[in-house]
């Protein structure tokens, strides 16, 4: 009966685990770069768009390991 109950809750908390509302919207890291923030509202093929793919980039590029070390 416990392991019952157990399993349930562990589903039911399981189950509305996700940071993105039912209209779409994603709330956005705290740590973003300020190039980043003025992308949230630019168009997507702005200038200020392209600025925070290249942050993003050269993120990920920092972050992947060197091959040797």
């Amino acid at each position: 009966m416990r392991i019952t109950l157990s399993i349930l809750g562990l589903m039911f908390l399981l189950t509305g685990c996700s940071s993105s509302l039912e209209t779409g919207y994603q709330p956005q890291r705290l740590g973003a770069s300020s190039n980043t923030r003025r992308a949230y509202y630019a168009s997507p093929y702005s200038a200020e768009a392209n600025a925070a793919a290249q942050d993003k980039d050269a993120e990920i590029e920092a972050r992947r390991p060197r091959p040797g070390f």
